[in-house]
């Protein structure tokens, strides 16, 4: 018994920084698992999309369909392809869990693996022994706390991880460990949203290494491979809507005019490099930037000097990178760069984290007020996490999910709801009552993805990536040429109270319902049920 005890005192004594970190991040991830049903997720490209792609492809029993398939509940119909890949682990968690399970069990995965990668890195950039455990821990921490994008995976989160991994491959340590990260990170990750851009610049780095160092390293190499095959196959049906289908509509820079003069260029970049954007958010600013000024000048160490000064420079160059396609020469003499978007940004947070790590790694040695200094910002850094301050991204934008803010402290919030209160699922088990679900509905003044995660097909919806006949299919249905064809193809009140409203083509695409907030005047309409929130029509010939 006494053995016992003091063995666990011992392991607590050894791991104490680890376990407050890891109890500071379960109090911060408390509405992923405790009263899930009442806590508040970020809606903008989250639960108004993403998560809804997600339940619709693991209900539509295609979700394993490799020849073919069509998932009915948006655009009318939308073919398998422009969905998700059946490897992916997020996709199998929906299909396996309820939706709030599968992105709670998600979220919770998707910051504890951000914790683990960023303490392993932390600890190997650290080269001297003291105060090693508590400053790993407390980047790792900083690091765990970050608003990931939800339906990024690991894209972002995973990076410390992976390379960690790489690093071990370069050192002959951990292979066995370092192989399976990178042979399986691809399965929780995306290819496009990140894992392309992480991987260029790795290898970039690696082949001036090899230079350097006059050495080379076929392990790596093999590495690489590997990691890319296994992404292709993985991801295979994008490289199939791509480079297979003839005219596929997608978001493009069109859809958000935002020219650049030389100036503009440097400017945004800059407000880029410290804010970052709202997908690959680090909440950086302002404190790991002034953790880097109070620290560099007083660093002993040259080496580490050199190399805080050449990752602020990787920083700059990615994001000029990710946002030269803004530039107003760009725009008029290479307009086909608006349909390929350099998500290179997407590095920027790890080296963020990284310039944090190298900036506190001769705090042991410092003067007791520059300890104290870094102690007060490094509080306001996990205070901003938790208060969510500093939250706005370079365009002011205010996208990023913080669960923990919105569910008990600014309980008010539009901005984050629960799955109960913005899909309504209450309201629409009534709505079912009216509706033969085997037909579709156009959704007006709501987002029909509502809908659509109750169980309704809808005419409408959101899409980033949809082939361009739908939209002209769209455009046809409604009698007008002039429809947008945007990656939000809703349909809106004039369209249905048009003159031209053209009921026999409505029917003849199976499409029988109109789902309203607003009372609609269409003599073709037939209302059959009504609440205080909605109304239904039934389309009459």
């Amino acid at each position: 018994m006494n053995f016992n005890l003091e063995s666990v005192k011992y392991f607590i004594s050894k791991n104490a920084f680890i376990i407050i970190a890891l109890t500071i991040l379960g109090i911060y991830l408390l509405p992923y698992y405790y009263d899930i049903e009442n806590s508040k997720f970020l809606i903008h490209d989250n639960l108004d999309s993403n998560v809804v792609w997600f339940k619709n492809l693991a209900e539509s029993g295609h979700l394993f369909n490799h020849k073919g398939g069509i998932i009915e509940r948006t655009l009318n119909g939308l073919p398998r392809k422009f969905y998700p890949s059946d490897l992916n682990i997020r996709t199998i968690t929906y299909y396996i869990f309820s939706p709030i399970n599968a992105y709670c069990i998600l979220k919770i995965l998707i910051h504890l693996i951000a914790f683990i990668g960023m303490y392993l890195l932390a600890g190997y950039l650290l080269k001297t022994k003291d105060n090693k455990g508590l400053i790993s821990a407390v980047v790792a921490l900083a690091f765990s706390l970050i608003p990931f994008w939800p339906s990024g995976g690991l894209t972002v989160a995973g990076q410390p991880l992976l390379l960690f991994s790489f690093l071990n491959l370069i050192n002959k340590r951990n292979l066995i460990l370092s192989w399976i990260i990178i042979f399986f990170f691809p399965f929780f990750s995306s290819l496009f949203l990140g894992n392309i851009f992480f991987m260029s610049i790795g290898f970039l780095v690696f082949v001036m290494l090899s230079i350097k160092t006059k050495k080379f390293y076929p392990n790596v190499i093999l590495a690489c491979l590997i990691f890319t095959i296994s992404s292709i196959f993985i991801e295979h049906r994008i490289f199939e809507v791509f480079f297979m289908e003839k005219d596929v509509l997608q978001r493009t820079i069109s859809e958000v005019p935002n020219e650049l003069n030389f100036r503009g260029l440097i400017g945004v970049s800059a407000m880029q490099s410290l804010k970052g954007q709202y997908h690959f958010f680090g909440r950086v600013w302002p404190f790991i930037p002034l953790i880097l000024c109070l620290n560099f000048f007083i660093l002993k160490s040259k080496k580490v000097k050199k190399h805080l000064m050449l990752l602020i420079g990787l920083i700059a160059a990615m994001s000029i990178v990710s946002t030269i396609r803004d530039l107003d020469i760009v725009i008029k003499y290479l307009p086909f760069f608006q349909s390929f978007n350099p998500r290179f940004i997407s590095v920027n947070v790890i080296i963020w984290y990284i310039i944090l790590t190298l900036s506190l790694s001769e705090f042991s040695y410092q003067h007791r007020v520059n300890k104290i200094l870094n102690s007060i910002l490094l509080i306001g850094l996990f205070c901003s996490h938790f208060l969510n301050f500093s939250n706005e991204d370079y365009q002011n934008s205010n996208f990023t999910e913080n669960s923990f803010y919105h569910t008990y402290i600014h309980k008010s919030s539009k901005k984050h709801q629960s799955f109960n209160q913005y899909y309504q699922i209450k309201e629409f088990k009534e709505i079912r009552k009216y509706i033969d679900v085997n037909y579709s509905a156009c959704c007006i003044g709501f987002q029909p993805e509502i809908a659509q995660f109750n169980g309704i097909k809808t005419l409408g919806g959101y899409r980033s990536t949809y082939p361009h006949y739908k939209c002209l299919e769209i455009r046809e249905i409604l009698k007008n040429d002039e429809k947008k064809c945007t990656s939000r193809l809703y349909i809106d009140q004039s369209d249905i109270e048009n003159k031209n409203f053209d009921s026999k083509a409505f029917l003849q695409n199976n499409i029988n319902y109109v789902i309203s907030k607003h009372k609609l005047r269409q003599p073709k309409l037939k209302e059959i049920y009504s609440s205080k929130n909605y109304k239904i029509y039934s389309i009459n010939v």
